[in-house]
């Protein structure tokens, strides 16, 4: 009997349901990006009235919790609802920058001031720069950008810093006039010699072929062309022949006695440097012959391990007991940071606590094969940086060994490190300061039997 009731209840409850205006949102809370463009009508599922927002486009330009007003109408009725958002950042600023590559010339500083004027944010923000930048070494730099904003979000981009290197490869021997058995196998490589100042690799292309098959003459056009596409160009002879003839030598020994007659003078002192192959050695006698300092071997390094030289204790006794003063050198074959580090460590073991009177020099003299190497001049330079450094922190001195050729070809500010020059004529012709002259390869001394490098120590 209520049956009537309970319709008219449920019929008066859906005409008045009709009658309300309502908003159904795609998203109660919806969380929007700072700056970006979002409209009321966005956020829209369902309405059955006519709507109207408070504002057709919604705030986004600060961060925080905001709120907007939507007005439903159906007929008569109107109603109002508010959809609560929520404005955040999390769009990691961007990175512009004016140049893609910036060039310097060699020695030429980039402040980091500098590197951040190249640097544009989309925003307001604080910026970093990271790099390995040298001015003193031709190359490509990688500039590292990081930005972050105000609200923690942090991106990165990165620019080339580029030292430009304007010199050609150098050849130390052309190969030019080689002259090579017939029906033997010819290898460019292996007669000719080539460095670049900043390129560890110089790219060479050759044009002309050699037919060792056959006797004659062979022209070849070599060119070497570094990363910077500075070319060294030049050309050779190759001759094959069925036999190469002997050649005689003329050895002229150079008396010590003759060298202290002909380059006497104030503030010099005259030497020796030796290695195991002047055998025994009488230090007495060499001290008697007029000797006033001698240098002496203490191996070499390759491969980031110091081979000993098989006679360096034994001169180190005979030359301190003698009253010799006593400097030594190291003959360099390591090429890397890492093996010359190891090969110094040895070295400083195998010499313990012992005292020394003159400089630790670096002996590198591997030019004739150099591009096998595959190492720069300023990686060359950098290494003796490396000894240099390593030296003096274990409380000696260092000094660079090299012939007049290397001294002005691979080797950088000379003008300050400690030289001892290679030039074995009559008189020196290096313009720039050196400390020691060794000024012939065939001097005779009593104490050593057969030929010993000769030396003057020029001042103190």
């Amino acid at each position: 009997m209520y049956t009537g009731i309970f319709l008219l209840t449920f019929t008066a409850g859906i005409a008045f349901l009709v009658l309300v205006p309502y908003i159904r949102f795609t998203d109660r809370n919806p969380v929007l990006e700072r700056m970006n463009e979002y409209h009321a009508s966005d956020f829209i599922a369902r309405a059955n009235g006519e709507v109207t927002p408070e504002d057709d486009v919604l705030f986004t330009e600060e961060t925080g919790e905001y709120h907007t007003r939507f007005t439903v109408k159906k007929w008569i009725f109107n109603r109002e609802y508010d959809l609560v958002y929520r404005v955040e950042d999390t769009t990691p600023p961007t990175i512009s920058f004016n140049e893609s590559v910036i060039y310097r010339n060699p020695e030429e500083d980039f402040s980091e001031a500098e590197m951040k004027e190249n640097i544009t944010l989309s925003e307001a923000g604080t910026v970093q720069v990271e790099t390995d930048y040298n001015p003193l070494y031709s190359g490509y730099y990688t500039v590292k950008a990081t930005a972050e904003d105000a609200y923690g979000n942090v991106s990165e981009a990165s620019f080339e810093a580029v030292v430009k290197d304007e010199e050609p490869p150098v050849v130390f021997r052309t190969g030019n006039n080689t002259r090579i058995l017939k029906g033997e196998d010819f290898v460019l490589s292996e007669i000719i010699s080539y460095g670049d100042n900043a390129d560890p690799a110089p790219s060479l292309s050759v044009t002309g072929e050699v037919d060792t098959s056959k006797t004659g003459s062979y022209p070849i056009h070599a060119v070497l062309t570094d990363f910077f596409g500075n070319v060294k160009e030049w050309n050779l002879t190759v001759e094959v022949v069925d036999e190469i003839p002997e050649t005689e030598s003329e050895h002229h020994s150079y008396p010590f006695n003759e060298l202290r007659k002909e380059f006497a003078g104030e503030g010099r002192r005259f030497g020796i440097d030796v290695s195991f192959w002047q055998g025994d050695i009488d230090f007495e006698a060499v001290k008697e012959a007029g000797c006033e300092f001698v240098i002496l071997r203490i191996g070499y390094s390759h491969n980031g391990e110091l081979k000993t030289d098989e006679q360096f204790h034994a001169y180190l006794e005979g030359a301190k007991n003698a009253g010799l003063p006593v400097g030594i050198y190291l003959f360099v074959y390591d090429n890397t940071e890492e093996e010359l580090r190891s090969s110094l460590d040895q070295m400083f073991a195998e010499l313990g606590d012992t005292q020394l009177d003159l400089p630790i020099a670096f002996d590198w003299e591997n030019f004739s094969n150099y591009q096998d190497y595959e190492i720069s001049f300023q990686q060359l330079n950098h290494l003796y940086d490396i000894f240099e450094t390593e030296v003096q922190q274990h409380g000696y001195e260092s000094m660079l060994y090299g012939s007049k050729t290397y001294l002005e070809s691979v080797w950088t500010h000379t003008d300050t490190r400690p030289v001892w020059l290679a030039q074995y004529y009559n008189r020196v012709t290096y313009e720039s300061p050196y400390m020691i002259w060794q000024c012939s390869g065939s001097g005779r001394i009593d104490g050593i039997n057969g030929d010993v490098d000769l030396d003057i120590l020029y001042g103190s």
